[in-house]
């Protein structure tokens, strides 16, 4: 245990950059036997150092401050402290697209990828106590950004490319027949109101990301391939994630810019001398690429 003596030491596997780092604060140490050491006192005296519960009040002070120059959302009042940002961090992280594999380095969690996994896995499953909190305002937060693809949809717009495309579309037409025939009900609530509430139920097993949407089913989910057999149908590894065919991955416009960058990388990266196996591999890569950037350019055609 972190600070106590008593317990018997324990040895944790670490990554190369990990105990670089430990050797140079080796040498910038003050004390005499820890490598990690408070520095509040040091923080209060004037002699640099820092107060983590200062810093992050002066943080979201800063923040909430420079609003209109920054264009941030504004971060709630409430008590905010270092402790309560691990397990959130871990679940928030394992839920975007290779979130896995940088969760996983974050925690340190390399000894090896298979054994690494399990680990990480379980510091990012959200916890009974955790779900109460947290997990209802997830899904709302998710809803909320569906809101303005529904409304698109609801004037007859493709709003999205990917083997998931057709369940997502039948999923909003869904909402938007809701939303037609709840007229006693509208007439009570606000119409955004209404529709994050019936996209919320909806989609309740939608996973957002920054490279595609994941429409969460089991059966056909090509990241269950990666795991054991007992252990598959649990939840989404979004760290193996195949987005371009998946049939519960989906694709909108907010996504193209992360393919076409993709795209221009490989083109790059295909004009170098390189050997046959990885000429192979990244000209596989690109076609993969621009099967969905193909995908983003008939959106367009046809809007």
């Amino acid at each position: 245990m972190k600070g106590d003596d008593s317990r018997p030491r324990g040895y944790w596997w670490i990554i190369e950059p990990v105990a670089r780092a430990i050797a140079v604060a080796e040498q910038l140490t003050r004390h005499d036997t820890r490598v990690f050491t408070a520095v509040i006192a040091r923080a209060e005296e004037g002699e640099g150092g820092f107060d983590a519960a200062r810093d992050i009040d002066d943080f979201i002070a800063t923040v909430n401050a420079n609003r209109e120059h920054t264009g941030l959302e504004e971060i709630p009042e409430g008590l905010v402290r270092p402790h309560m940002f691990r397990h959130t961090m871990s679940i928030i992280a394992a839920q975007e697209p290779d979130g896995e594999i940088a969760l996983g380095l974050q925690l340190k969690h390399a000894a090896r990828r298979a054994m690494a996994n399990r680990t990480t896995l379980a510091c990012g499953k959200p916890d009974a106590k955790w779900v109460k909190e947290f997990d209802n305002q997830l899904q709302v937060a998710a809803a909320k950004r569906l809101v303005s693809l529904l409304q698109a949809r609801r004037v007859g717009q493709t709003i999205a490319v990917g083997p998931g495309a057709a369940r997502f579309h039948a999923g909003l037409d869904k909402v938007n027949d809701a939303m037609d025939q709840a007229g006693t009900l509208r007439a009570q609530v606000a119409d955004e109101r209404l529709e994050i509430t019936l996209l919320r139920d909806e989609f309740a097993d939608l996973h957002l990301g920054t490279v595609n949407h994941c429409l969460w089913n089991a059966p056909t989910a090509e990241c269950q391939n990666q795991l054991p057999r007992d252990q598959r149908g649990q939840a989404p590894l979004l760290g193996a994630c195949q987005p371009s065919r998946c049939r519960n991955s989906v694709l909108t416009l907010a996504h193209e810019p992360i393919w076409r960058m993709e795209e221009a990388d490989l083109l790059t990266l295909l004009k170098k001398k390189l050997s046959m196996p990885r000429r192979e591999q990244a000209m596989a890569r690109l076609a993969e690429v621009r099967s969905a950037t193909a995908q983003f350019d008939k959106m367009k055609e046809n809007a």
